[in-house]
């Protein structure tokens, strides 16, 4: 199994990691557990629980991000809950907001510390802190992981996003905002420049405080822009939306103050964003919503084990047979209760699932492999074909092309390099999707019913054979395909927004395909529901395709409608967007569209 040698080695790149930084043990793991169970950690003799391992990697300036987790069921119900306690502080009805909250705090996740003690304890006093404006009790609260936190970063301090979100919304909250709390945000923001160096994760962080310190500088004008500039180019860049309609605000009226050419188009930029969250009904301003750890791809045991258990088309006692009894396995795979680490591998060995307690798209220990997948999804999102060749090519140098997972993600990586650029034909382009498809799922086929639990890489194959179809102009094939595909999303008991990179992706292709067959209504509702799972996943990168297809549809289903100024509105919300994160080529096709209705574009 390919996977088992990457699974084992998640503790052997935490220590080159330290090592590189000149780290100790006992100063990485500081509030997080013991320098003895560090040790075991990194030697992977002892599996870190899920809170303890991203609070690690965050620490390092890494994203947790990188990696796939699988959950037990209850372990998933914490996370949820904590999901509707964000969801809960966004309520500005007093009474309802004070009534959730009750009820959430009275359900049995909010007593749950089987995963970590004094993490899931931090974030509980935290929470009642901040319900409550009870700053000494948030201070208390952070205080449980970083120790010598007290009010300001001292020098032996390794924190990570997550934490850093807490001192942030803490910061925000303390009273009489005055010169100490702007040297403390000042302090905040060296330290995520300076040792936060994932963009993944500066990106969760650094926006936030850029736009809390601008608040101090309403006399430094200049320095307000660059903030904003930094933080802004760090969102858009990442694909990201959080701090982003604040920031235009403050940029447009900085710019403004200065006359300056550049401020209409931010304000237009701000406008857009604001108009698409007025549409889904959602607030843009979420200030209080910590993002610390719903980014991360995540799986449930229970679901996975069944999937391939069914795929290799065996029984439970086949399965289970010298690992456990029948009965024990049956409550695993039901969710009712989880698995020891011993037999957790060796069900995972004979269903051979190519997945461990954390894993990630690529079998390798090399973080810089991890984060360089990553570059390449933001390159292909952008069209930047320049950079996803030099990816590309840093890759295969690094990676063992052995392990299939590599295989296939070299393959497919290489094929939309290659035909973007002119190398292959949409035939060939095609072809090679479906053999690189072929070499983790052999059985799939146009039309057929494949029990396969898909993966992050198989999806995105799949998407990209739907796209090919729809180049071929046969559009119901792929139509088909990417139906067939989010239906295995919807089935699962995870929540779209655990998915929300794969369930946007096929969205935004399904409109598309949808529209080829002049299926307008239908075109417009999975764009809302993109739409909708993008904003509250924060993720920006796809959100110009999907605010235009709203617009373009209904303008060509009812041209001399009462609602055509609505629609070319729309459309110029998405032209926005898409100058806002620099997707220049469908900028120029949105301003080619809209020019034919009267529509005139101002910088």
């Amino acid at each position: 199994m390919d996977s088992g040698s990457f699974t084992y080695t998640i503790g052997q790149m935490i220590m080159n990691m330290r090592e590189q930084q000149g780290i100790t043990q006992q100063k990485l793991c500081n509030g997080i557990c013991s320098q003895k169970m560090m040790s075991r950690y990194e030697l992977w003799t002892c599996i870190p629980d899920r809170l303890s391992l991203n609070l690690l990697l965050q620490r390092l300036g890494k994203s947790p991000d990188h990696f796939i987790t699988i959950l037990t069921k209850k372990e998933y119900r914490y996370l949820l809950w904590k999901r509707k306690i964000f969801i809960a502080l966004q309520e500005d009805d007093l009474a309802v907001r004070e009534k959730s909250l009750k009820k959430l705090f009275e359900a049995p996740e909010a007593k749950d510390r089987t995963c970590h003690k004094g993490i899931q304890e931090q974030f509980f006093q935290y929470i009642q802190g901040y319900i409550h404006q009870d700053v000494d009790r948030m201070k208390k609260a952070i205080k449980i992981t970083v120790t010598d936190y007290d009010d300001g970063l001292g020098k032996e301090c390794f924190i990570g996003s997550s934490e850093m979100s807490y001192i942030l919304l803490y910061l925000q909250t303390k009273e009489g905002m005055g010169e100490n709390v702007k040297n403390e945000l000042r302090a905040c923001l060296e330290y995520i420049e300076r040792y936060i160096v994932d963009e993944g994760e500066k990106v969760k962080v650094y926006p936030r405080a850029a736009c809390l310190y601008c608040a101090y500088l309403e006399e430094n004008i200049f320095e307000r822009i660059e903030y904003c500039r930094k933080a802004i180019s760090l969102l858009t860049g990442n694909g990201r939306i959080q701090e982003l309609p604040e920031l235009l605000k403050i940029m447009g009226n900085a710019l403004q103050k200065l006359s300056l050419k550049d401020a209409h188009r931010y304000r237009m930029q701000h406008w857009a964003l604001q108009e698409v969250y007025k549409a889904q009904n959602m607030k843009s301003n979420r200030k209080d919503n910590l993002l610390e750890e719903f980014n991360q791809e995540i799986l449930l045991l229970n679901e996975i084990l069944k999937t391939y258990r069914e795929e290799r088309n065996m029984n439970r006692e086949e399965v289970c047979e010298d690992i456990c009894d029948v009965c024990s396995y049956a409550r695993v795979e039901s969710g009712t209760r989880g698995v020891k680490r011993k037999n957790f591998e060796k069900l995972m060995q004979r269903l051979e699932i190519p997945y461990g307690h954390y894993t990630s798209m690529l079998a390798t220990d090399n973080y810089e492999c991890l984060s360089l997948a990553r570059q390449g999804v933001l390159a292909s999102k952008f069209c930047d074909w320049e950079r996803l060749g030099r990816v590309l090519e840093r890759q295969k140098q690094l990676l063992d092309l052995r392990q299939t997972k590599n295989q296939q993600y070299v393959l497919e990586v290489e094929n939309v390099f290659m035909y973007r650029t002119g190398q292959k034909t949409c035939d060939q382009f095609q072809e090679t999707a479906l053999n690189a498809l072929h070499l983790t799922v052999p059985k799939w086929n146009i039309g057929e019913n494949v029990i396969h639990f898909y993966s992050n890489e198989e999806i995105t194959l799949l998407n990209q054979i739907a796209i090919s179809y729809r180049l071929q102009k046969k559009s119901k094939i792929g139509e088909q395909i990417i139906a067939s595909v989010y239906e295995t999303l919807e089935r699962s008991a995870i929540d779209l927004m655990e998915r929300a990179e794969e369930a946007v992706m096929l969205l935004s292709t399904w409109k598309n395909l949808l529209t080829d067959l002049e299926e307008y209504d239908k075109a417009i509702e999975k764009a809302d529901i993109g739409i909708k799972i993008a904003l509250k996943s924060e993720r920006g990168d796809k959100l110009d395709t999907l605010v235009y297809e709203k617009g373009w549809s209904n303008l060509h289903k009812d041209q001399n409608g009462k609602n055509m100024q609505e629609n070319k509105e729309i459309c110029l919300q998405a032209y926005y967007i898409s100058d806002l994160y620099r997707r220049e080529k469908n900028k120029q096709d949105i301003k080619k569209f809209i020019e034919q209705y009267g529509v005139e574009i101002e910088y």
